[in-house]
């Protein structure tokens, strides 16, 4: 009985000095703004609804997809917040910096806005596909005025990563977003 005893604190003492693998996990960010800071002012206001995004997608897992149909994660990458946040900073930031309206902003207040933004983001993953990689971005906005659609602006993005890998997805993919907001500002300018 008391070998049984010695056993089994040697057994529990030997158990607890073991070492646990840590894994290091990379956290990354959807980071984007405008570039173009040149557009005249109007005294119009707008609403950044904060995004919808698949809830497919819309987790701290960032997907890859190597099989069509098929999606998994990465291990050891993550996002550092839900897409559907880091989205509508982003969007906010790029709005502000624009210079296109007055007042720009995130929450619904007593104030009647001029302008709604409905963002809805269908797809966001990174696309292997034998040697090759890609951005796989499907967006679209819808822009409202007094409650009313007055367009909708889709983009459908494939766009090739220079090396496959988490990181370089990411930066891919914050390049898209710039290219994107170009365009949408360009466009909603023009209205």
């Amino acid at each position: 009985m008391k070998n049984l005893f010695y056993l089994l604190i040697v057994v529990l003492i030997s158990g607890c000095s073991l070492k646990q693998e840590v894994t290091d996990i990379n956290s990354y960010s959807i980071d984007f703004n405008s570039k173009n800071k040149s557009y005249k002012n109007s005294s119009k206001s707008i609403l950044i609804e904060e995004p919808l995004v698949n809830k497919s997608f819309n987790s701290r897992s960032i997907f890859y997809s190597q099989k069509p149909y098929l999606f998994e994660e990465y291990a050891k990458n993550r996002w550092i917040n839900l897409p559907s946040s880091m989205i509508h900073n982003s969007l906010l930031e790029s709005f502000q910096s624009s210079n296109l309206f007055s007042l720009v902003s995130f929450s619904d207040t007593k104030i009647k806005y001029d302008y709604v933004l409905k963002t809805n983001v269908i797809k966001v993953y990174h696309e292997i596909n034998a040697d090759k990689s890609y951005v796989i971005l499907k967006i679209n906005f819808d822009l409202l005025k007094d409650e009313k659609l007055v367009k909708t602006f889709s983009y459908d993005k494939k766009v090739l990563v220079k090396e496959n890998r988490p990181y370089e997805f990411v930066n891919s993919l914050n390049k898209t977003f710039e290219e994107i907001m170009e365009e949408l500002l360009k466009q909603i300018n023009k209205l």
